[in-house]
């Protein structure tokens, strides 16, 4: 695999409290940069991205917003305000695989769906927890939300908003990961094990253990429904095996917190964004790393990849989202 993309970024980028979205295409310098008025600080801060599944736009959450930007133009195609309050962000957003909606989980113990297209509110619902983690389930049609520790992890209809099942994790849960079949959630309860909970029999299924795991921040199941990683605020990314729980190997390179992970569509590579303001890509199946992305410069909230594999995306507290091909 192969990298295309700056390997520094000027302190005017860092230093200017404004969002940039900085697209590296085809060469070492930048194609293009966006800018929108931002505050400083944490007002601009990228929690969240997700390329849509034509991988023609990305969508970021940024303090009390969700931001569109499309990817060929790099011009800001929609911006809505999710949320008021200085205590009250938007912690993630996911969209639909038709494209139509885009989820999202707000501080103020809220989860809300929008339109795509029109930025139109559709439903929100009330939790008795702050949303940190909203994904949609392979199937497209439900919205799961992570609202720990008094809410658990409940399901709603996508659509519609109604509230399809829930499920108390027994402890606080930072995130959860959904498997490629809709049949099984992973999630940590506090600071102990990971656990599979199967979503038919509603029962936990498997425990997978380690030493020191710590706060886990990112959860992954691979696509072959293989392996289940994990990215920890103690700098460790762990590997078990799906079927069995049994621990494969612990990954170690991250200099910081390793905030947010992904796999490649192959599911053959990890990619993981830390509090160290890299970007690494692991090889899974041997724990190897194979490249560095640098540019940020800030802790690594974010970091997805275009449904065909070519772009990954970094957003950064330093208020920027930096695009790499890869060829």
């Amino acid at each position: 695999m192969k990298f295309e993309g700056i390997n520094n970024i000027k302190s005017y980028y860092y230093n200017n409290p404004k969002l940039q979205v900085i697209l590296k295409m085809e060469s070492s310098y930048v194609h293009r940069t966006i800018r929108k008025r931002e505050d400083v600080g944490r007002q601009g801060t990228i929690c969240s991205l997700k390329f849509t599944p034509d991988g023609k736009n990305i969508v970021c959450a940024s303090k009390n917003y969700i931001e569109v930007w499309d990817i060929e133009s790099g011009n800001q195609i929609r911006k809505i305000k999710a949320t008021t309050g200085t205590f009250s962000w938007v912690n993630d957003v996911a969209v639909s695989l038709d494209g139509k909606y885009i989820a999202s989980g707000i501080e103020n113990i809220r989860i809300k769906v929008w339109e795509f297209s029109s930025g139109n509110l559709v439903w929100e619902a009330k939790t008795m927890s702050a949303v940190i983690k909203v994904d949609v389930s392979a199937d497209g049609k439900y919205v799961i939300g992570a609202a720990t520790p008094y809410s658990g992890i409940r399901t709603w209809d996508l659509e519609t908003g109604e509230l399809i099942d829930k499920f108390k994790t027994g402890g606080y849960s930072r995130t959860f990961a959904i498997s490629s079949d809709n049949n099984y959630i992973v999630y940590q309860k506090g600071k102990k094990a990971i656990y599979v909970w199967d979503v038919s029999s509603r029962t936990k299924i498997r425990e997978l253990k380690t030493k020191k795991i710590g706060w886990v921040y990112a959860l992954v199941i691979t696509p072959d429904m293989k392996y289940v990683i994990s990215g920890s605020y103690n700098k460790r990314i762990h590997v078990w095996d799906f079927s069995t729980g049994e621990k494969i190997t612990t990954i170690e390179g991250h200099k910081g917190p390793v905030y947010s992970l992904v796999c490649t569509p192959d599911g053959k590579y990890l990619i993981s964004g830390s509090g160290d303001w890299t970007i690494k890509i692991w090889e899974i199946s041997t724990g190897q790393l194979t490249r560095t992305l640098t540019g940020h410069k800030g802790a690594v909230f974010a970091v997805a990849i275009s449904p065909d594999g070519k772009y990954i995306a970094g957003g950064s507290t330093d208020q920027t989202i930096i695009i790499w091909k890869i060829t």
